[in-house]
Formats: C-alpha cells, sequence, structure tokens
C-alpha cells in the first residue's frame, strides 16, 4: 500500500482524475454485466475517494456527479428500478449526496492534514526546516550519496553570546535575531540546500554534493552573510561553526550529526568566532 501511495503521489491530479474515473466506468459496466448478481456498489466509493485527495475538491465533486449517473444508468438498464420514475431519480440524487458528502470529507480532512504536516516540518519561529523533517532530509540524502556514489557536507551553526542578548535587550530581540540569521543562512547558500533549526540557538545546514572545496566557500560566504547583518542591527554576537564533509558515509543521520556538532564544540571551546573544517573518512572519531 506504501508503495502505491508513493507512486501516486508523484503523478499529476489530472491522470489520477482519469485513472480514476476508467475505474468507476469499469466497476459500472461489470454491474451491468452480472446484473445483480454480486454488489459492487460499495467499491465505487475507493475511486471518488483516491480523486478527493490527490485531486481537489472540483474532481471529487464533478467524479461524484458523473458516479451517480452512471450508477443510475446501470441500474436503470439492468432491470434494478421496479418503481416509479421519480423514485428513480430520488435514489439517484441520494447517491450524488453521499459521493458528494464523501468527496467533500475526503478533501477537507486532507486541507488540514497538509496544514499539521507543514507545522511539523517547518520550525515555528524562523520558518526553516524543524529538526524532524531535517532528520527525514539528512536519512534520505545518505541513502542518495550511498545510491550514486557522492558526498555531502553538514555544518553545524552556534550562536556566540546569544544569552546576553536575550538577557539584555529581550527575548523578542532575540528571536529577532534567530529570523535574521535563518534569512541569512537561505539567502547565502544554494535552492538546493537545506538549513534548519534544531535547538533554542543552533542551525545545521546539509550541503548535498558539497565537497569540502564548496563547503568552505559556501560557509564563508554564510558567516560574511551573518556578520554583515548583525553589525547592522548592532547585535554583538559572532558565530562557532563546524563543517564536516563526508567521504565515508556515516552510519545514521545522528552520526551525521553529532560529528559536526562535536566540531562546532571545539571552536565554541576555544576562542569562537570561527569556522572549523574536517573530511571524515572514518578512521577516527575527529
Amino acid at each position: 500500500m506504501k508503495t502505491i501511495l508513493s507512486i501516486l503521489d508523484k503523478r499529476g491530479p489530472e491522470l489520477i482524475w482519469w485513472l480514476s474515473f476508467l475505474a468507476i466506468f469499469a466497476i459500472c459496466y461489470t454491474m451491468l454485466v452480472i446484473k445483480r448478481d454480486i454488489d459492487l456498489q460499495p467499491l465505487l466509493v475507493i475511486p471518488i475517494l483516491v480523486a478527493s485527495w490527490y485531486g481537489s475538491s472540483k474532481a471529487g465533486a464533478s467524479l461524484a456527479l458523473l458516479t451517480a449517473i452512471l450508477l443510475f444508468a446501470v441500474k436503470w438498464f439492468s432491470g434494478a428500478f421496479h418503481v416509479s420514475a421519480p423514485t428513480a431519480v430520488i435514489d439517484a440524487a441520494i447517491a450524488l449526496f453521499v459521493y458528494l458528502f464523501i468527496g467533500v470529507i475526503v478533501t477537507n480532512f486532507k486541507k488540514v492534514h497538509k496544514v499539521e504536516v507543514v507545522a511539523a516540518d517547518t520550525d515555528t519561529l524562523t520558518g526553516v526546516n524543524s529538526s524532524r523533517s531535517f532528520y527525514a532530509e539528512l536519512a534520505n540524502e545518505i541513502l542518495r550519496a550511498k545510491r550514486y556514489d557522492h558526498i555531502f557536507s553538514l555544518a553545524y551553526i552556534d550562536v556566540d553570546n546569544f544569552k546576553r542578548i536575550n538577557d539584555s535587550l529581550g527575548h523578542s530581540v532575540g528571536d529577532k535575531l534567530l529570523i535574521e540569521l535563518s534569512r541569512c543562512l537561505q539567502d547565502a547558500l544554494r535552492a538546493t540546500d537545506i538549513t534548519a533549526r534544531i535547538g533554542g540557538d543552533e542551525f545545521v545546514c546539509l550541503l548535498p554534493e558539497a565537497g569540502e572545496s564548496e563547503a568552505k566557500t559556501a560557509m564563508l560566504k554564510a558567516e560574511k552573510e551573518l556578520q554583515k547583518s548583525m553589525k547592522r542591527h548592532g547585535w554583538d554576537v559572532s558565530f562557532s561553526i563546524g563543517v564536516v564533509t563526508f567521504k565515508k558515509l556515516p552510519d545514521d543521520v545522528r552520526e551525521a550529526v553529532k560529528l559536526a556538532d562535536e566540531l562546532m564544540y571545539e571552536v565554541k571551546n576555544n576562542k569562537k568566532n570561527n569556522i572549523a573544517y574536517r573530511v571524515w573518512d572514518g578512521t577516527d572519531r575527529m
């Protein structure tokens, strides 16, 4: 089931609508052929559910209308109606109402689900990725790196003297600083790079297919942008940054983040306001 849903996620809503319509047509045709030997009407709900979830409310509504019309035609030509025409119309109207109701419920649930997913994957303050979504992205990058035999780099960033900002200027200013930090990182890095906030004033940046040279260039540009922004706002902070390029792939996401975190703390425990670079080949623990 997961594989089928993954395939549908990658298909356009128009294709899914037509596939759903063909499924409904096939079910109705089968009902017409076998008449009342087997009741296949409950199966008509499935294509409507699929079209409503992967399409839009209009897609679900139009498919519900077509389903009701086809169902009415099937029952009429198969002789299922042994009553007056008005009663047959009422029966079709009830079917239409039920299918429309299902489509609306599914579409609304999808909207709520999408909002919740975005909220879970996004840091509410800064708008960058949350730790939850970052770990998922990093896990996918490790898999891609293994498959295509390429490397990647990971940067761990900590704000020096951030507590002083909160204590002297207030938490609202501290929040503005974090928001500005996020903006600077996103502006300085590539569109394919991923920035996330994984702690109070701690951020990580995933640089796919970036070797040591590319990672150095990227983080020097980011640090320059950060320093300019902090100076412009009058915020007396600096940044301790650890950048690890993984020549050998880590065993899992936790190990990758831990290695970058350890390197960042080497900077922080030394003199702060600096960037440390390492290439990890798995032979030592740095």
